[in-house]
């Protein structure tokens, strides 16, 4: 029965009710066609209109006289609309509407009969809505402006929090709330009931990375294909740290980047990143300022101008600046506006500085034992003391000198800024003050700086921009010398009388007291630097093609540099006991000796870019394209003033001003550099491709042309290409939970270094009297004339030395974004170095400057980054980063000259083919030549106690063949790492840095440990060492006699790991900080360079180092580095 029924109806009714289904089908697609055919011809409905303020009535008669549509107006439309601005030609109707209408208010209906038909939107009823409220803040309390707040299922409900970071708005019951900001991580909070929110949002690191800068632009981290490192300065803890160079808060955090020591006030530490490419060329990377080319020191930029910076390491980051970038670049982004209020910040902060270990000087006796062993006098003796020792000596008054030339550092900074932007306009004002006075006696340093920053949106589509620095450094001032200080004998003479004028020679071996000069009024000095520079840029967007821009910079940067040094005739006080020597009869004697210079140097130099981009994504793909016409000049010039002998004028009153009358009056030319002028001409192509996300291209070509070489070989080109899987947006990987993202790469490209001064390829000439020559007419006086003579000869085909390198790596998240995990390994090879040959004498030249020799660098880079602890009030999070770099000498000059079929290593400046940069080349010592050592003395003609090496040919004695390579002055790895950890409103951070392996000479490059040329009475006020005598055979340490090779001690690492940086701040974020009008209130302490743990003896293990701060007065490899230690504040209002 039942079955005869679903046979029925199957059979009977199925058919007719697929009749019905299909004309409902047809019914409902012709209607849609009619729809869209209405409105297609709306917009196919082409109209000219060109009206100032007028109604709505009035346009939409003139639209109804050309188009023959009539409309239907709802209610008084025209009395709720402000007059009507319009000039349309060729408009679409439907886009002349929406511009007079807008679409937030009205509706349009467009009917088949040419009826328009326009009312008001239906309001939503929102009787059922729950007004509610609530302030967004960072991790650290700090409020956020600006931070987008909608409903999940109906984003039509929005908001953004205002300048105090409050919000309120009204949203439906049982709403999800989505919190989303720029570099924070995205929040979904249910609502249940609360009528108040407090929303503290985390920091999200990779959103943080997301932009990177790279030549010419930025680039999403995600679609870049090449090796980067970046901090975020201005919300990295190490911002607090006192630090006057921006590259101090660099150290540690990025791997690959090796940044030396900071041991005087104001110095600026030497950078290298990833090894040594060249051999005599410069290996320092180039500076981006604000994306151009910068050639001043950033030294000059305060640090807490600096938003953030961005170290490019491969060639496909680093290509895009050809000529200059084969040494990396670091790129360095100043701060600008937010959104909002106009923001008033202060910071401040004031610290002392002490020696981290400070070496103990022998004392008393011990000292009397020392200076009579090395001198082989009788045991006792003091007959050799000056009557002024003798007469401390015997009232027990014993002076310190390392303690005289020391003191308690001081750092002082202070910066004030004011910012904010709107929609068309950003804007950065900012002032600071830092003062430095080490803990070096004279060393000082300070600064003052401006930074003026304003961007402003013209139009739509023409972006103008004005960034205006300066800044004055100042070094005047003699400092103390340190290491004479360490020569001095401990009963010296300090003071000459009771009024507290020195002594020039504290004993009679013409030993100089160390503060003679520093602030004694026998010596002036001035250091000065003021830098000047504007950075101008203008973007216009081309209206019709939509993605295409045109970019244009201009940087205009001057240093002027006054460097004064005076010499006053007290300065020049003889050697002796007799008071007389400070009269002032005597002492105007020495009017002939005083004298001084004034040395001014400038230096001009500007880049101009012309940069168009074309950046379009369509569906899956996204193209950039960059194409660059650069150029960029330097003039720089000198002006020496010389004076010399203040007789005939009587006194020297007015010091450097006074130099004009002295009686030798002269400009002079001497030292480096000389006057000189470069220019740089570049040309860029580069094509960034993404395709769905997943898969990313890189490739560039650049043609460069330099100014200083050769008229054979002024250009050069260089390509790079670069690519990249992000693996993780592959299927097959989507459902593996605990990988978040995985991005594989590899690059490849070329980059140049000039690594030559101007005027290097041309052939030189040289005053013959410092040659040598002379042209004698006869033997009568005066009969002998000195002229010029070609010393270097020239090499029109000296050209670039080239790196070219591959990079191959991953960067990968782990566990819902604990876990951060990035790998780089990389091969770097230069060819075509840049040396300075002599060349046979016979050409009628000596030297001449030659391209050959290959460098070779390889290693490997890993960054780890975890969130350990991650809770409401309990946050921790750490970054370890190792590096090891391993180079290669594998050519050098091609020369074969003992015939042995293998290239010549160059024994004399330690360079060896097959080995490593920075060889440490020479005899073995294993042990102390003892008493009963009769037969190597026989061999070697040493004596007891001198140093005793090993014999590596097996010939009698020790000759230049028992020399070996020993070690390398390089490191092996570096390992640093970093804690950050937050309770509430407090904050923890702790940076850790070690450098592991690497070795130097004992003596040679550790001036403080143990005193080199121990003959007589000089050096001799050392730490107590061992010394090897009759009595005491040490194996060690040789005799006190010794005064032979300085390096007796053979090597010593200079491994290290050093607690640098611990930061312990605090946010206040009490509501009556809002209601006296403080945004932000954090006080902060800090402690730098808080503990060295090393086996280095004396001194500091990065001073001896090979990469330490560079300094023209010599003060670099002297200073101790210094403990810091200081409090802070850091307000906005």
């Amino acid at each position: 029965m039942y079955k005869n029924n679903s046979v029925f109806i199957g059979r009977y009714l199925c058919p007719y009710f697929l009749k019905i289904l299909f004309r409902a089908k047809c019914t409902i697609i012709f209607m849609m066609l009619t729809i869209l055919q209405v409105h297609a011809l709306a917009y196919a409905q082409r109209v000219n209109i060109h009206v100032q303020k007028a109604s709505l009535k009035q346009v939409l008669y003139q639209i109804s006289k050309q188009t023959g549509y009539n409309f239907i107006c709802d209610g008084d439309i025209s009395a709720k609309l402000p007059p009507i601005t319009l000039s349309a030609v060729d408009m679409p109707l439907a886009e002349v509407l929406d511009k007079c209408l807008g679409d937030d208010v009205f509706e349009v209906d467009y009917n088949e009969d040419k009826t328009i038909i326009i009312r008001e939107k239906k309001k939503v009823k929102q009787l059922q809505d729950i007004p509610i409220r609530g302030v967004v803040t960072d991790e650290k309390g700090e409020t956020l402006v600006g931070v987008s707040i909608t409903v999940q299922s109906n984003p039509s409900y929005a908001t953004r929090t205002n300048n105090e970071g409050q919000f309120s708005f009204n949203i439906p019951a049982k709403a999800i709330l989505v919190i989303s900001y720029l570099g924070f991580k995205k929040q979904e909070i249910p609502y249940t009931g609360q009528s108040e929110l407090k929303i503290t949002m985390q920091v999200d690191q990779a959103a943080l990375d997301e932009v990177i800068v790279v030549g010419y632009g930025t680039v999403k981290r995600q679609n870049f294909t090449g090796s980067v490192g970046s901090l975020n300065l201005q919300e990295s803890p190490v911002a607090l740290s006192p630090n006057l160079n921006v590259l101090e808060s660099l150290k540690g955090s990025i791997s690959g980047l090796n940044i030396g020591a900071t041991n005087t006030a104001g110095g600026e530490p030497a950078i290298q990143i990833r090894g040594q490419n060249s051999i005599s060329g410069s290996n320092t990377p180039l500076i981006v300022l604000d994306g151009v080319i910068f050639m001043g020191s950033l030294s000059d930029i305060n640090p807490n101008d600096i938003a953030s910076i961005d170290v490019l390491k491969d060639a496909t980051s680093a290509a895009a600046y050809g000529s200059r970038s084969a040494n990396g670049v670091i790129a360095v982004t100043t701060k600008k506006g937010r959104t909002g209020k106009p923001v008033i910040s202060f910071n401040a902060s004031t610290g002392l500085q002490n020696w981290q270990n400070k070496p103990v000087m022998l004392r008393g006796e011990d000292w009397i034992n020392m200076v009579n062993a090395r001198n082989q006098y009788s045991a006792g003796t003091t007959n050799w003391l000056k009557s002024g020792e003798l007469e401390n000596r015997e009232t027990g008054l014993e002076t310190v000198w390392l303690d005289e030339v020391s003191r308690t550092g001081v750092m002082q900074n202070y910066q004030a800024a004011i910012s904010g932007a709107t929609e068309n306009i950003n804007y950065y004002l900012s002032s600071s003050y830092d003062d430095n006075k080490s803990i070096v006696v004279g060393d000082q340093f300070n600064r003052i700086a401006l930074l003026g920053k304003i961007n402003a949106n013209i139009t739509k589509w023409l972006e103008v921009g004005v960034d205006a620095g300066f800044s004055k450094r100042d070094y005047s001032g003699v400092a103390a010398n340190i290491i004479e200080a360490q020569t001095m004998s401990p009963y010296g003479v300090m003071f000459r009388d009771d009024q507290g004028n020195l002594e020039k020679y504290p004993y009679t071996q013409s030993g100089v007291n160390p503060l003679w000069g520093v602030d004694d009024g026998t010596r002036d000095n001035e250091d000065l630097l003021h830098n000047y520079r504007l950075n101008t840029h203008a973007v216009i967007k081309v209206p019709w093609v939509d993605g295409l821009s045109y970019r244009v910079n201009y940087l205009l940067n001057q240093d002027n540099t006054y460097y004064g040094n005076f010499y006053y005739e007290s300065y020049y006080v003889q050697e002796g006991e007799s008071p007389d020597r400070y009269s002032p009869a005597t002492i105007q004697g020495f009017l002939t000796n005083a004298n001084g210079s004034m040395d001014n140097r400038k230096a001009y130099s500007y880049v101009f870019d012309n940069i168009i981009n074309y950046n379009k994504s369509f569906g899956k793909h996204a193209l950039d394209i960059t194409a660059v016409a650069t150029r960029d000049y330097m003039k720089y010039t000198r002006n020496n003033s010389v004076g010399r002998d203040f007789s005939a004028n009587g006194n020297t009153t007015l010091g450097i001003n006074g130099l004009h009358k002295a009686t030798v009056q002269r400009v002079e030319l001497t030292g480096d550099p000389q006057p000189y002028e470069r220019a740089n001409i570049g040309y860029l192509g580069r094509v960034n491709y993404a395709f769905d996300d997943k898969y990313f291209i890189t490739g560039s070509y650049r043609r460069d042309g330099a100014s200083v070489f050769g008229i054979d070989n002024k250009w050069a080109n260089f390509w790079a290409a670069g690519l990249a899987w992000r693996i993780t947006n592959e299927p097959f990987l989507k459902s593996f939970t605990p990988l978040n993202d995985l991005k594989l790469k590899f690059s490849w490209g070329q980059n140049g270094n000039q690594g030559i001064e101007p005027y290097g390829t041309l052939s030189t000439v040289e005053n013959a009297a410092s040659g040598g020559a002379r042209y004698e007419f006869s033997n009568a006086p005066g009969k002998i004339s000195y002229g010029l003579y070609q010393n270097t000869l020239g090499n029109s085909r000296l050209g670039w030395e080239t790196t070219s390198s591959w990079n191959a790596g991953f960067e990968s998240i782990w566990l819902d974004n604990r876990v951060t995990v990035n790998f780089d390994t990389y091969f770097a090879k230069t060819t075509d170095q840049i040396f300075t040959r002599n060349i046979p004498v016979m050409t009628g030249f000596k030297q001449m400057k030659t391209s050959m020799g290959q460098v070779n660098n390889t290693g490997i880079e890993a960054t780890l980054r975890t969130v350990n602890i991650q809770r409401k009030d309990w946050n921790w999070n750490s970054t370890l980063t190792f590096w090891k770099n391993f180079n290669k000498l594998v050519s050098l000059y091609g020369d074969d000259l003992d015939g042995d079929g293998l290239e010549d290593d160059d024994i004399a400046n330690s360079l060896f083919i097959g080995h490593p940069l920075g060889a440490i080349y020479g005899y073995e010592q294993i042990g102390i030549v003892q008493e009963d050592d009769v037969a190597y003395m026989e061999l070697t003609g040493a004596v007891p106690g001198a140093p005793k090496y090993r014999d590596l040919d097996g010939e009698p004695g020790i000759t230049a063949a028992d020399r070996k390579i020993l070690g390398y002055n390089t490191e092996n790895f570096r390992l640093n790492f970093s804690s950050n950890v937050n309770y509430k409103n407090l904050n923890l951070y702790v940076m850790i840095t070690g450098t592991f392996g690497g070795n130097n000479f004992f003596l040679k490059d550790n001036q403080t440990a143990y005193l080199v040329n121990g003959t007589g009475r000089f050096n001799d006020n050392l730490p107590s060492i061992p010394y090897w005598t009759s009595e005491n055979r040490s194996n060690v340490y040789p005799s006190a006699t010794f005064a032979g090779d300085g390096r007796f001690l053979g090597l010593q690492s200079r491994g290290f790991v050093r607690i640098q940086d611990v930061t312990l701040s605090y946010t206040f974020n009490q509501p009556w900080l809002k209601n006296a009008g403080i945004n932000a209130f954090k006080v902060f302490a800090t402690a730098k360079n808080l503990a060295t743990f090393t086996n280095w003896y004396g001194g500091d293990p990065e001073v001896g180092a090979r990469l330490r701060e560079p300094s023209a007065n010599g003060l670099g490899a002297r200073m101790p580095v210094a403990s810091i230690y200081s409090l802070g504040v850091n307000v906005s209002f």
